[in-house]
């Protein structure tokens, strides 16, 4: 009898410990609320935390997004008084300290509400009896993992995905959705798709033929200096756009295939005036760098009012709208509105109208001299 007493004595300190380590571990945090979700100043402290403990205790809490194979990461701690049952975080009422591992990162989630491109952990830990000496000092902790990729905000727009062109250095253009565009760098990649790849294979897995960075704006020749493209091999190419230096994420993968254009060759760069007063408007003519016209005027003040349209009648923007003519033969030199706009090989409408409200119709194709064989 009085050895089970001494024994019951004996093991009450170690019943007490496993008891309130039992208690402790029925700290939960719960960020199903979160997950699967990208992370922003919004949500972030959109999680739960289930106090198994029959008091109040106060707790501190912290917070860390960490993206691997980087150097990229943010942390935030605070205390939060931690009742028993269910504790939903009102974010009203608590002042999270944050540091974020660059200036540019604390930029683009603060200011931009926004996070890089790539695959992040994020952790929450709640340490329970924070600066009471109560108790052991654990930290409960609960992760989520989850990929951040925007490739709906970066469209490629030309060449199109499929495409056969007869340019060797064409012209790469594509749009952003990001709100803050004019602070982003682009990098833009070319690379060969072989037999049996598709295009993100072919962009992953083979050098590329053209890589460059730090591009400021939308679109960009395919330059000289970098290796040429070859007839009939197809090409992969894509851009991921970047603010200061931080990855934001990339577009889908579009494919071209230079062909050969026996018309490259038989176009002559000098171009006669064409008299569309005396045509139906049938005649196709091609407009190379310039749309040249001969006009006719018997007035000594005669105005013709231009407007230009593609093949599906939607207005292109044109900076010549009135043109002044002299009396007697009027021979205009008609500059585009650039050739980002207008596409090689692509049927324009130029519509000319008189002060008479006689209106004529020039179908025209728009040939880029700089896709022209020299």
């Amino acid at each position: 009898m009085i050895r089970k007493l001494l024994t019951g004595i004996l093991l009450l300190p170690l019943m007490l410990a496993v008891a309130n380590m039992h208690a402790q571990q029925n700290v939960v945090v719960n960020m199903a609320m979160v997950d699967g979700l990208d992370i922003t100043p919004d949500n972030i402290l959109n999680f739960q935390v289930h106090s198994g403990l029959d008091r109040s205790s106060n707790a501190l809490i912290k917070g860390t997004i960490v993206y691997r194979k980087s150097n990229l990461r943010i942390s935030y701690s605070f205390q939060y008084r931690l009742q028993p049952g269910l504790n939903i975080i009102p974010k009203d009422q608590v002042r999270p300290q944050f540091t974020y591992s660059t200036p540019a990162l604390k930029e683009l989630f603060e200011q931009h509400r926004k996070l890089p491109q790539g695959i992040y952990e994020y952790c929450v830990g709640v340490q329970p009896d924070y600066n009471s000496g109560e108790g052991s000092k654990e930290v409960f902790n609960e992760c989520v993992y989850h990929k951040s990729e925007d490739i709906f905000l970066i469209n490629l727009i030309d060449p199109e995905d499929g495409a056969e062109i007869y340019e060797y250095n064409p012209m790469l253009s594509w749009t952003v959705n990001y709100p803050f565009a004019g602070e982003l760098t682009y990098r833009l990649r070319v690379a060969e798709v072989r037999e049996g790849q598709n295009n993100v294979g072919a962009l992953s897995r083979n050098n590329p033929v053209y890589d460059e960075k730090n591009i400021m704006q939308m679109s960009q020749i395919y330059p000289v200096y970098a290796k040429p493209l070859q007839k009939f091999q197809p090409y992969a190419w894509t851009v991921d756009a970047y603010y200061k230096g931080i990855l934001l994420g990339g577009a889908a993968p579009w494919r071209f295939t230079i062909i050969e254009d026996s018309l490259m060759v038989a176009i002559p760069t000098d171009q006669s005036y064409y008299d569309f007063s005396k045509q139906g408007g049938d005649t196709k003519i091609l407009g190379i760098d310039t749309l040249k016209l001969k006009f006719q005027s018997y007035s000594e003040k005669d105005t013709l009012q231009l407007q230009l349209q593609d093949e599906d009648g939607k207005e292109i923007k044109y900076a010549t709208k009135f043109y002044a003519l002299k009396a007697g033969t009027n021979y205009m030199d008609l500059d585009f509105p650039g050739k980002a706009v207008l596409k090689h090989k692509k049927t324009y409408i130029m519509f000319v109208e008189t002060d008479r409200k006689s209106v004529y119709k020039i179908p025209f194709t728009y040939i880029n001299p700089l896709f022209l064989k020299k």
